[in-house]
């Protein structure tokens, strides 16, 4: 069922994403915090918390992909494609990489001016996301119709493999020396190019085409579909525990089938709801504000906690700076929204969702 051009499954999934990412970040801050008294059996439980929402990103790469392949279906992409996206998601990213670097100007203009071009043009901060979604709208622009013309099982397929081969070399490959240029793409600049990716776009892509086909794959293997998260979760605990995939970000190899899994799995029960829930909705709204400005919140609180609050949050660290973050993020996105220049801090609010107009009986 869809809304304003959006299947409901899409308000849903995308404020999913968005929660996971903040409270990810929370957590991860939390566990880094010297000032959070913690047992082993809590930080083992929160990190392997944080290890299962690093779905987040490439689950937007889908999301991304799945509602322009949609959209543009059955009618051609407009001139406006480009300039809308620029003004809406580019500007603010080039806004937000300068915010970012402002923790850097008491260590000099010279740093500050690195760490800014950094952000900019590499993605040194976790807007990097950004650089990643740029590259597949070129991709769809200029492929989209010739994806069409293929057999979409076969392309997702050798999707999967590149996306694999990918991100397995720079899990298991080590770097050929310690330069700091190398180091830096190994640890992070290897997420930028697009094939660490490709995999979330393409299924995204013939998704969105074949809209009502996949609802019914869904629909035929739904025991799959509920499975499944169930095994790729058990297997990257494991993974992860017995320290043969020690990395705990989205880049990891086994996160293309718990991305894939979870995804799966949210579509197939949101569709089986009637509307999606206003909670839901409304995170689908502010998200794209919420993630440009959710971890700069996330940083001021732990300053400030480190420093001036002499009370101990101790294991509920995590949830404070989740709630903090996730409630400022969404008063700055209302505040700067009635400024005609707050675009460039937040983008665009998302459209509401409304509920589809009952189609009227034929005349007898």
């Amino acid at each position: 069922m869809k809304s304003n051009g959006l299947v409901k499954e899409i308000f849903v999934l995308r404020s999913v994403g968005c929660l996971s990412i903040v409270l990810l970040h929370s957590i991860f801050i939390a566990l880094q915090t010297g000032a959070v008294s913690m047992g082993h059996m809590q930080v083992t439980l929160l990190d392997s918390l944080q290890l299962l929402l690093n779905f987040g990103t490439p689950m937007f790469v889908f999301i991304s992909e799945f509602i322009i392949a949609y959209s543009y279906r059955q009618k051609p992409i407009p001139n406006s494609f480009f300039s809308k996206r620029f003004k809406f998601i580019f500007l603010p990213y080039l806004t937000m990489a300068l915010i970012y670097a402002l923790p850097f100007f008491h260590l000099g203009l010279d740093t500050w001016s690195q760490k800014a071009v950094m952000n900019i043009f590499v993605g040194d901060y976790h807007g990097y996301f950004i650089l990643i979604i740029f590259q597949f709208y070129l991709f769809h622009y200029y492929f989209s119709g010739w994806l069409k013309r293929l057999k979409p099982l076969k392309v997702i397929g050798t999707a999967f493999v590149i996306n694999l081969l990918y991100v397995a070399f720079f899990n298991f490959v080590p770097p050929p020396n310690d330069s700091a240029a190398v180091l830096y793409i190994w640890e992070r600049f290897f997420w930028i190019p697009m094939f660490g990716w490709i995999f979330y776009f393409m299924i995204g892509f013939y998704a969105g085409t074949y809209y009502e086909t996949f609802l019914s794959l869904l629909k035929k293997y739904r025991v799959w579909v509920m499975m499944l998260p169930v095994i790729t979760t058990v297997v990257m605990l494991w993974l992860y525990h017995t320290e043969i995939l020690t990395v705990n970000t989205s880049k990891r190899v086994d996160i293309l089938f718990q991305t894939t899994a979870v995804s799966l799995l949210l579509f197939y029960l949101v569709n089986r709801m009637k509307y999606p829930w206003p909670f839901m909705v409304f995170i689908s709204r502010y998200s794209f504000g919420i993630y440009l400005w959710h971890y700069a919140y996330i940083f001021i609180f732990d300053y400030v906690y480190d420093n001036w609050i002499p009370w101990s949050f101790n294991g509920f660290y995590f949830m404070v700076l989740f709630v903090f973050s996730l409630s400022m993020s969404i008063m700055t996105v209302r505040v700067l929204s009635s400024w005609s220049y707050g675009y460039l801090f937040i983008g665009k609010i998302g459209i509401p969702y409304r509920k589809p107009e009952k189609t009227p009986p034929a005349a007898s």
